[in-house]
């Protein structure tokens, strides 16, 4: 599911689990192999240039990323299992590798967080050197950050605003835990 179905189909879920009130509410969001796999293919970059010394670059490709499982007991969070193609065409590099995503929680400075995915040890054999570790040259990968949402309800708007409290891996799926406030929409009119 695209992140933008995403949210919207946890918005809605959310605004009929819990009804107008300033008391915060626990949802989770479940996210199993399949749903996974399509947040992945609208996340991950498919080129990541690297610049090199002297002017020159190559180009880190990513292709068929799709997750194979889980493991609950690696990380703080967990792991998530991928296979992916690494390709660098300037090297002539063409690799299946099978590279596991750490789930991340990350805070900024005005206290709002998030979860991403950040690649763990991707290793290339390259001709002369060896095996090198591509993981720090690719990008975290955001999964679901907080942001309120304006949902329309039975008694008028109300304005949804989640705050991540965790997220795990689980067996078959990462579980993203929220608690949230839900609250009457101020009255557009009235500030009008």
């Amino acid at each position: 599911m695209p992140p933008r179905t995403l949210a919207t189909a946890a918005a809605l879920v959310l605004a009929a689990a819990v009804s107008v009130s300033p008391t915060p509410a626990r949802v989770d969001v479940t996210l199993d192999a399949a749903s996974l796999n399509e947040l992945l293919a609208g996340m991950a970059p498919e080129r990541v240039q690297v610049d090199l010394l002297g002017g020159r670059a190559v180009s880190i490709e990513l292709h068929e990323m799709k997750v194979t499982g889980f493991d609950p007991a690696a990380g703080a969070n967990g792991e998530i299992l991928t296979s992916v193609r690494v390709k660098i065409p300037e090297l002539g590099l063409d690799l299946p590798v099978n590279p596991r995503l750490s789930v991340q929680l990350k805070q900024d400075a005005g206290a709002a967080r998030s979860c991403y995915l950040k690649f763990e040890k991707v290793m290339l054999a390259l001709p002369l050197t060896g095996s090198v570790d591509v993981a720090p040259l690719l990008p975290v990968l955001p999964v679901m950050s907080e942001a309120a949402w304006m949902i329309d309800a039975a008694r008028g708007k109300v304005r949804v605003k989640p705050s991540l409290i965790d997220a795990r891996t689980g067996a078959k799926n990462l579980r993203l835990g929220f608690d949230l406030a839900v609250t009457s929409a101020p009255d557009e009119r009235a500030s009008n």
